[in-house]
Parts: C-alpha cells; structure tokens; sequence
C-alpha cells in the first residue's frame, strides 16, 4: 500500500483494471442483471470500483476491505466502504445486483463460507464473478513450482471444473467459464530464456515458444484462451431463487 501500489498504479489502472471493468460490464450486459449496485470484495488500492463509478453503470457502488490501509485509500478517493471480511457484513447491509471479486478465494482458509456470505447477502438473480489462477493452464502446468503463480499465500489451486463445482454447490447456476489469459505462452517463453525451463524433449514448445514465435506465439495464446487453457479464470454464477 506505501510503494508497491501508488508507484505502478496508473500502469495497472489502463493494462488490467479498464479492461476488468469493460470485461465485467459485458458480462452484466450478456446476462441481464440490474443497475442499482455492485459490490467489489477485496477491493484493494479501489481502481476497479473507481473505474466502475466513472462509467455511471450502477447506481451505489461499494468496495469490502478489510485491509484498514487499503480501505482508508479507498475512503480517500472517495468509494463508499465496508472494512470487514464479506463473512461478517449482517444481512440486510445491502442487497447488491453483482458481487466481482479479483484474485482472492484462492487466498482463503475456507472459500465455502466465502461463496456462502456472498450468496446471503444478495438479492434473488444476481450475478457472482469471480476470477483466480487455473492450475490446469498452460504455464503453470508446465513451470509447476517454478510457476509464480504457486506460492505460500496460494492455498487453493482452483481450476474451471473444481471452481464450478464448487460454486455450484453453493446454490449458484453456473453461467460462464472462461480463460481469458493473455501471457501463459509468454510467461513460459521468458522462463526458457532465462534458462529456468528446459526444452529437451519437447520440440513442439520450441517449435512454438521459440524458433517460430513471432507468427505461431499469438495464435497459440488465442488457442488457449478459447480451450480454457490458460491460467486466468474467470467464473460467472447467478445466485438461484
């Protein structure tokens, strides 16, 4: 929250955040939710809600922290706030038309009660997105634990069918999966380069990643993304009744 944010914040607001937020109003727009609010759960540094205010798509929009440093920048820039856990919000708080969190249920002791207190707190028919790593994609499948994406704060390793199991289980109709990945054949390449990977025995990658990646790389990732291959997950749930 001191250096790391405010140093590359308007990099990640253009690079990841607009497109999230643009990504997000499609998929409202696909399925037809309301317009009254949408909760963001571990909002962090607040780009997201601040991009979503901007657009005007939602009437009230909030942002759950916890993080007290996170959620007095928040507060600063001017987003609604609720600093506690989404498990500790009482019921009747608010009634949100969509719930988004970003990378965080693969950070949690237990992403049941998680999915559960989301559920509760919504009104009939509204939509959860949910975005994690895919531990069956591309990259990581093959860097395993040289992959960045497995660390110590990781402790569940989601992929499309278990996250929609899960989901489902909570009382969700599961709407959409998605890899939408862009750097899993990119992440994987500069491992190969800086020597951390090796190709012996897998002409294909090099093939792909290496001898003709300025017109096979693009295409590849392309392939990936459509086959649900990649390591960036998107889920898409309406709560039932």
């Amino acid at each position: 929250n001191r250096y790391i944010f405010p140093a590359s914040k308007e990099v990640r607001r253009g690079r990841i955040f607009k497109p999230r937020v643009q990504r997000l109003l499609e998929i409202c727009d696909r399925f037809g939710v309301g317009r009254d609010m949408l909760v963001e759960v571990g909002a962090g540094f607040g780009i997201f809600c601040e991009e979503v205010k901007k657009m005007e798509r939602f009437r009230r929009v909030v942002a759950v922290e916890p993080g007290p440093d996170l959620a007095a920048h928040c507060r600063e820039i001017g987003l609604e706030v609720l600093e506690q856990p989404i498990e500790k919000v009482p019921i009747g708080i608010f009634e949100p038309d969509v719930i988004a969190s970003f990378e965080v249920i693969e950070h949690l002791f237990d992403p049941r009660a998680f999915i559960g207190q989301c559920r509760r707190v919504m009104k009939p028919g509204a939509l959860l997105v949910l975005t994690c790593p895919n531990f069956m994609g591309f990259d990581i499948v093959h860097l395993r634990e040289k992959s960045d994406s497995i660390d110590t704060e990781h402790i569940n390793l989601f992929n499309p069918d278990s996250l929609t199991r899960l989901v489902a289980s909570c009382g969700f109709d599961v709407l959409d999966v998605t890899t939408p990945g862009e750097l899993d054949a990119e992440l994987l390449r500069k491992k190969i380069l800086a020597g951390e990977y090796d190709l012996t025995g897998e002409p294909f990658l090099r093939t792909v990643l290496i001898d003709r990646w300025s017109d096979l790389g693009a295409p590849f990732q392309e392939f990936l993304k459509a086959h649900r291959l990649s390591s960036h997950l998107w889920l898409v749930g309406r709560k039932q009744g």
